[in-house]
Protein backbone atom coordinates (compact mmCIF):
# COMPACT_ATOMS: atom_id res chain seq x y z
CA UNK A 1 0.00 0.00 0.00
CA UNK A 2 1.41 3.52 -1.47
CA UNK A 3 2.13 5.88 2.15
CA UNK A 4 -0.44 8.52 0.64
CA UNK A 5 -3.27 5.76 1.23
CA UNK A 6 -2.94 6.45 4.99
CA UNK A 7 -3.37 10.03 5.39
CA UNK A 8 -6.44 11.66 6.89
CA UNK A 9 -7.34 15.17 6.12
CA UNK A 10 -8.45 17.40 9.23
CA UNK A 11 -11.58 18.77 6.62
CA UNK A 12 -12.70 21.28 9.15
CA UNK A 13 -9.35 23.49 9.10
CA UNK A 14 -9.58 25.37 6.38
CA UNK A 15 -8.49 28.92 4.55
CA UNK A 16 -10.43 30.80 2.55
CA UNK A 17 -8.04 32.99 -0.29
CA UNK A 18 -10.08 35.41 -2.34
CA UNK A 19 -8.83 35.93 -6.07
CA UNK A 20 -8.80 39.97 -7.15
CA UNK A 21 -10.32 40.74 -10.23
CA UNK A 22 -7.56 41.21 -12.43
CA UNK A 23 -6.31 37.73 -11.38
CA UNK A 24 -9.39 36.19 -12.56
CA UNK A 25 -9.69 38.33 -15.69
CA UNK A 26 -6.38 37.42 -16.69
CA UNK A 27 -6.55 33.11 -15.98
CA UNK A 28 -10.09 33.32 -18.10
CA UNK A 29 -8.18 34.98 -21.22
CA UNK A 30 -5.14 31.91 -20.39
CA UNK A 31 -7.51 29.52 -20.46
CA UNK A 32 -9.88 30.70 -23.26
CA UNK A 33 -9.30 27.40 -25.10
CA UNK A 34 -8.94 25.15 -22.52
CA UNK A 35 -12.16 23.93 -20.34
CA UNK A 36 -13.51 20.70 -21.34
CA UNK A 37 -17.17 19.14 -19.37
CA UNK A 38 -18.97 16.14 -19.22
CA UNK A 39 -22.67 15.59 -18.60
CA UNK A 40 -25.14 13.15 -17.59
CA UNK A 41 -28.66 12.80 -16.49
CA UNK A 42 -27.66 12.72 -12.51
CA UNK A 43 -24.50 15.37 -12.63
CA UNK A 44 -22.53 17.37 -14.61
CA UNK A 45 -18.74 16.40 -14.32
CA UNK A 46 -15.27 18.49 -15.46
CA UNK A 47 -13.22 16.84 -17.91
CA UNK A 48 -10.27 19.48 -18.53
CA UNK A 49 -7.57 19.76 -20.48
CA UNK A 50 -4.06 19.67 -18.58
CA UNK A 51 -3.84 23.53 -19.28
CA UNK A 52 -7.53 23.81 -17.62
CA UNK A 53 -6.74 21.41 -14.84
CA UNK A 54 -4.05 23.39 -13.51
CA UNK A 55 -5.38 26.88 -13.93
CA UNK A 56 -9.35 25.91 -13.13
CA UNK A 57 -8.46 26.46 -9.36
CA UNK A 58 -7.76 30.62 -9.76
CA UNK A 59 -10.57 30.76 -11.51
CA UNK A 60 -13.08 30.15 -8.48
CA UNK A 61 -13.81 33.50 -6.04
CA UNK A 62 -12.84 31.37 -3.10
CA UNK A 63 -10.28 28.98 -2.56
CA UNK A 64 -10.60 26.21 0.32
CA UNK A 65 -7.42 24.81 1.68
CA UNK A 66 -6.96 22.88 4.67
CA UNK A 67 -4.16 23.21 7.17
CA UNK A 68 -2.33 19.83 7.66
CA UNK A 69 0.81 18.58 8.79
CA UNK A 70 3.98 19.43 6.67
CA UNK A 71 4.13 15.69 5.26
CA UNK A 72 0.69 15.67 3.67
CA UNK A 73 1.12 15.76 -0.30
CA UNK A 74 0.25 18.59 -2.13
CA UNK A 75 -1.85 16.87 -4.55
CA UNK A 76 -3.81 15.50 -1.09
CA UNK A 77 -4.08 19.39 -0.60
CA UNK A 78 -5.42 20.59 -4.16
CA UNK A 79 -8.02 17.46 -4.23
CA UNK A 80 -9.51 19.44 -0.82
CA UNK A 81 -9.86 22.26 -2.99
CA UNK A 82 -10.74 20.79 -6.21
CA UNK A 83 -11.94 16.99 -6.42
CA UNK A 84 -10.98 16.89 -10.64
CA UNK A 85 -10.57 13.85 -11.66
CA UNK A 86 -6.73 14.40 -13.27
CA UNK A 87 -5.92 15.32 -9.79
CA UNK A 88 -6.92 12.00 -8.41
CA UNK A 89 -4.87 10.45 -11.46
CA UNK A 90 -1.44 12.16 -10.01
CA UNK A 91 -2.37 11.14 -6.53
CA UNK A 92 -2.59 7.53 -7.64
CA UNK A 93 0.57 7.84 -9.77
CA UNK A 94 2.34 10.36 -8.74
CA UNK A 95 6.07 9.95 -6.91
CA UNK A 96 6.77 11.11 -3.04
CA UNK A 97 10.00 13.12 -3.38
CA UNK A 98 10.54 15.15 -0.24
CA UNK A 99 13.40 17.31 -1.81
CA UNK A 100 14.39 20.21 0.30
CA UNK A 101 16.56 23.27 -1.08
CA UNK A 102 16.88 26.54 1.14
CA UNK A 103 17.95 30.24 -0.41
CA UNK A 104 17.83 33.62 1.00
CA UNK A 105 15.70 32.24 3.54
CA UNK A 106 12.85 30.82 1.28
CA UNK A 107 12.73 26.70 1.39
CA UNK A 108 11.06 24.97 -1.60
CA UNK A 109 10.31 21.31 -0.47
CA UNK A 110 9.65 19.02 -4.19
CA UNK A 111 7.15 17.18 -3.05
CA UNK A 112 5.77 15.05 -5.78
CA UNK A 113 6.27 14.04 -9.25
CA UNK A 114 4.61 12.19 -12.26
CA UNK A 115 5.50 11.20 -16.16
CA UNK A 116 3.42 9.37 -18.11
CA UNK A 117 5.52 8.90 -21.29
CA UNK A 118 4.43 12.39 -22.83
CA UNK A 119 3.87 14.92 -19.74
CA UNK A 120 5.80 15.46 -16.54
CA UNK A 121 3.78 17.44 -13.52
CA UNK A 122 5.57 18.84 -10.17
CA UNK A 123 4.19 19.77 -7.06
CA UNK A 124 5.75 22.07 -4.37
CA UNK A 125 5.53 23.87 -0.69
CA UNK A 126 7.40 27.40 -0.69
CA UNK A 127 7.95 28.40 2.45
CA UNK A 128 9.07 32.26 3.06
CA UNK A 129 10.96 34.11 6.28
CA UNK A 130 8.28 36.66 6.16
CA UNK A 131 4.39 36.98 4.81
CA UNK A 132 3.98 37.56 0.70
CA UNK A 133 1.26 40.12 0.78
CA UNK A 134 0.53 39.34 -3.09
CA UNK A 135 0.01 35.98 -4.92
CA UNK A 136 3.00 35.11 -6.39
CA UNK A 137 1.46 33.96 -10.09
CA UNK A 138 4.42 32.23 -11.87
CA UNK A 139 8.00 31.84 -11.29
CA UNK A 140 11.01 31.57 -13.79
CA UNK A 141 13.88 29.64 -14.33
CA UNK A 142 14.92 26.66 -15.87
CA UNK A 143 12.80 22.73 -15.98
CA UNK A 144 15.02 20.20 -18.05
CA UNK A 145 14.39 17.07 -18.93
CA UNK A 146 17.53 14.74 -20.04
CA UNK A 147 19.35 18.10 -20.64
CA UNK A 148 16.72 20.15 -22.60
CA UNK A 149 14.89 22.72 -21.43
CA UNK A 150 11.17 22.83 -21.69
CA UNK A 151 8.54 25.32 -21.46
CA UNK A 152 5.93 24.95 -18.65
CA UNK A 153 2.25 24.57 -20.04
CA UNK A 154 0.32 25.40 -16.66
CA UNK A 155 1.35 26.28 -13.82
CA UNK A 156 -0.67 27.36 -9.97
CA UNK A 157 0.59 28.75 -6.38
CA UNK A 158 -2.51 28.89 -3.88
CA UNK A 159 -1.70 30.23 -0.46
CA UNK A 160 -1.83 27.31 2.34
CA UNK A 161 -1.06 30.54 5.33
CA UNK A 162 0.47 34.01 5.45
CA UNK A 163 4.21 32.50 4.72
CA UNK A 164 2.94 29.18 2.91
CA UNK A 165 2.59 28.52 -0.67
CA UNK A 166 2.12 24.81 -2.07
CA UNK A 167 2.09 25.43 -6.49
CA UNK A 168 1.81 22.39 -8.92
CA UNK A 169 2.89 22.74 -12.53
CA UNK A 170 2.91 20.37 -15.70
CA UNK A 171 5.24 20.53 -18.82
CA UNK A 172 5.06 18.35 -22.28
CA UNK A 173 7.98 17.03 -22.72
CA UNK A 174 7.39 15.61 -26.50
CA UNK A 175 4.81 14.37 -29.13
CA UNK A 176 6.30 11.25 -29.11
CA UNK A 177 5.84 8.93 -26.60
CA UNK A 178 9.21 8.03 -23.69
CA UNK A 179 9.32 4.64 -22.31
CA UNK A 180 12.19 5.09 -20.01
CA UNK A 181 13.45 6.68 -17.13
CA UNK A 182 14.11 10.83 -17.25
CA UNK A 183 16.39 12.91 -15.54
CA UNK A 184 14.56 16.07 -14.74
CA UNK A 185 16.09 18.92 -13.23
CA UNK A 186 14.30 21.95 -11.62
CA UNK A 187 15.88 25.28 -11.02
CA UNK A 188 13.54 28.27 -10.31
CA UNK A 189 15.22 31.26 -9.55
CA UNK A 190 12.56 34.08 -8.73
CA UNK A 191 8.64 34.11 -7.81
CA UNK A 192 6.99 37.02 -9.54
CA UNK A 193 3.21 38.45 -9.06
CA UNK A 194 1.08 41.07 -10.94
CA UNK A 195 3.14 43.35 -13.58
CA UNK A 196 6.26 40.90 -13.64
CA UNK A 197 6.96 41.92 -9.77
CA UNK A 198 9.79 39.79 -7.94
CA UNK A 199 8.52 38.28 -4.75
CA UNK A 200 11.17 35.54 -3.94
CA UNK A 201 14.07 35.65 -5.60
CA UNK A 202 16.97 32.49 -5.04
CA UNK A 203 18.45 29.62 -6.33
CA UNK A 204 17.24 26.45 -6.12
CA UNK A 205 17.87 23.04 -7.45
CA UNK A 206 15.97 19.44 -7.39
CA UNK A 207 17.38 16.69 -9.39
CA UNK A 208 15.15 13.35 -10.04
CA UNK A 209 14.45 10.23 -11.75
CA UNK A 210 10.94 9.36 -12.72
CA UNK A 211 9.56 6.31 -14.60
CA UNK A 212 6.41 6.41 -16.95
CA UNK A 213 3.72 4.81 -16.09
CA UNK A 214 2.81 4.40 -19.82
CA UNK A 215 1.38 5.88 -22.85
CA UNK A 216 0.98 5.17 -26.61
CA UNK A 217 0.89 6.97 -29.61
CA UNK A 218 0.11 6.37 -33.70
CA UNK A 219 -0.31 8.60 -36.62
CA UNK A 220 -3.37 9.44 -38.27
CA UNK A 221 -4.63 10.83 -41.32
CA UNK A 222 -7.96 12.27 -40.80
CA UNK A 223 -8.90 15.96 -42.62
CA UNK A 224 -11.67 17.79 -41.42
CA UNK A 225 -13.06 21.79 -41.69
CA UNK A 226 -14.85 22.79 -44.84
CA UNK A 227 -13.65 24.96 -48.36
CA UNK A 228 -12.25 27.96 -45.96
CA UNK A 229 -10.59 26.10 -42.94
CA UNK A 230 -9.01 22.54 -44.17
CA UNK A 231 -7.45 20.97 -41.18
CA UNK A 232 -5.73 17.41 -40.28
CA UNK A 233 -5.80 15.27 -37.60
CA UNK A 234 -2.28 13.64 -38.17
CA UNK A 235 -1.56 11.76 -34.83
CA UNK A 236 -2.95 10.58 -31.65
CA UNK A 237 -0.88 10.34 -28.10
CA UNK A 238 -2.63 9.03 -24.77
CA UNK A 239 -1.60 8.15 -21.29
CA UNK A 240 -3.02 7.84 -18.15
CA UNK A 241 -3.08 12.03 -17.35
CA UNK A 242 -4.38 12.84 -20.98
CA UNK A 243 -5.18 12.17 -24.77
CA UNK A 244 -3.55 14.20 -27.45
CA UNK A 245 -5.23 14.89 -30.92
CA UNK A 246 -2.64 16.59 -32.52
CA UNK A 247 -3.86 19.08 -35.87
CA UNK A 248 -2.10 21.40 -38.50
CA UNK A 249 -3.97 23.63 -40.96
CA UNK A 250 -5.11 27.00 -42.16
CA UNK A 251 -6.27 29.38 -39.35
CA UNK A 252 -5.21 33.52 -38.19
CA UNK A 253 -2.94 32.52 -35.20
CA UNK A 254 -4.19 36.01 -33.89
CA UNK A 255 -7.55 36.08 -34.10
CA UNK A 256 -8.98 32.31 -34.93
CA UNK A 257 -8.83 29.54 -32.37
CA UNK A 258 -10.39 26.07 -32.70
CA UNK A 259 -12.99 24.89 -30.23
CA UNK A 260 -14.58 21.13 -30.44
CA UNK A 261 -16.89 19.60 -28.95
CA UNK A 262 -16.54 15.67 -28.04
CA UNK A 263 -18.97 12.77 -27.79
CA UNK A 264 -17.20 9.34 -26.96
CA UNK A 265 -18.69 5.91 -27.51
CA UNK A 266 -20.42 5.64 -23.94
CA UNK A 267 -22.28 8.83 -24.03
CA UNK A 268 -20.10 10.93 -22.30
CA UNK A 269 -20.56 14.31 -23.83
CA UNK A 270 -16.90 16.88 -23.68
CA UNK A 271 -18.20 20.67 -24.67
CA UNK A 272 -16.29 23.30 -25.42
CA UNK A 273 -12.68 21.59 -25.28
CA UNK A 274 -9.77 24.18 -25.87
CA UNK A 275 -6.56 23.94 -28.35
CA UNK A 276 -3.24 24.87 -28.06
CA UNK A 277 -1.96 26.45 -31.20
CA UNK A 278 1.68 27.16 -32.52
CA UNK A 279 2.36 29.46 -35.63
CA UNK A 280 3.68 27.78 -38.11
CA UNK A 281 3.69 29.84 -41.63
CA UNK A 282 1.35 32.60 -42.37
CA UNK A 283 -2.07 31.92 -42.26
CA UNK A 284 -0.92 28.31 -40.53
CA UNK A 285 -0.77 26.42 -37.53
CA UNK A 286 -0.30 23.77 -36.07
CA UNK A 287 -1.47 22.68 -32.66
CA UNK A 288 -3.51 19.96 -30.11
CA UNK A 289 -6.56 19.27 -28.36
CA UNK A 290 -5.87 18.20 -24.75
CA UNK A 291 -8.77 16.16 -23.05
CA UNK A 292 -8.90 13.74 -19.73
CA UNK A 293 -10.45 10.68 -20.83
CA UNK A 294 -11.92 9.01 -17.69
CA UNK A 295 -12.50 5.68 -18.72
CA UNK A 296 -10.14 3.32 -20.88
CA UNK A 297 -13.15 1.51 -22.42
CA UNK A 298 -13.62 4.72 -24.22
CA UNK A 299 -12.50 3.89 -27.54
CA UNK A 300 -14.26 6.03 -30.18
CA UNK A 301 -14.65 9.90 -30.37
CA UNK A 302 -16.57 12.17 -32.41
CA UNK A 303 -15.21 15.43 -32.47
CA UNK A 304 -17.50 18.66 -33.74
CA UNK A 305 -15.14 21.58 -34.52
CA UNK A 306 -16.49 25.13 -34.77
CA UNK A 307 -14.07 28.21 -35.30
CA UNK A 308 -13.82 31.01 -32.53
CA UNK A 309 -13.20 33.87 -34.32
CA UNK A 310 -12.34 37.17 -31.91
CA UNK A 311 -10.92 40.47 -31.89
CA UNK A 312 -7.06 40.69 -32.04
CA UNK A 313 -6.60 43.25 -28.89
CA UNK A 314 -9.48 42.40 -26.28
CA UNK A 315 -10.41 38.62 -27.20
CA UNK A 316 -13.69 39.29 -27.47
CA UNK A 317 -16.02 37.10 -29.67
CA UNK A 318 -17.16 38.21 -32.56
CA UNK A 319 -18.36 35.10 -34.75
CA UNK A 320 -18.52 30.90 -34.20
CA UNK A 321 -18.14 29.17 -37.94
CA UNK A 322 -19.00 25.56 -37.01
CA UNK A 323 -17.90 22.73 -38.91
CA UNK A 324 -18.80 19.24 -39.74
CA UNK A 325 -18.36 16.51 -37.10
CA UNK A 326 -15.52 13.48 -37.81
CA UNK A 327 -14.73 10.14 -36.14
CA UNK A 328 -11.31 9.70 -34.23
CA UNK A 329 -10.78 5.77 -33.04
CA UNK A 330 -8.31 5.70 -30.03
CA UNK A 331 -7.75 1.63 -30.76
Amino acid sequence: MNEKDFIKLDVEEIEPVELSDWEKSNIEKSVLRSTSTKKDALKKWKWVSVVAMLTFIFTSSVIWLPAVANRLPIVQQLLKSNDNPQLQVFNDYATIINQIDESNGTSIELAEAFFDGTIVSVSYEMKHEEPINEPPLFWSGDLEVNGNKLDVRSHQIIKKNDDTWIGMFTARISDKVIDETINVQWRPKDFKGIENTTLVEGSWNFQLELTPTGAYSKKVNIPFGNEQYQLLCNQITAGKYITTLYFEGNLDWNTEFLMVDIQDNLGNIYENVGTTTIKSDSGRVKGYIEVFIPDPSIRTLVITPTIRIVDEKTLERKELVPLPSINISLG
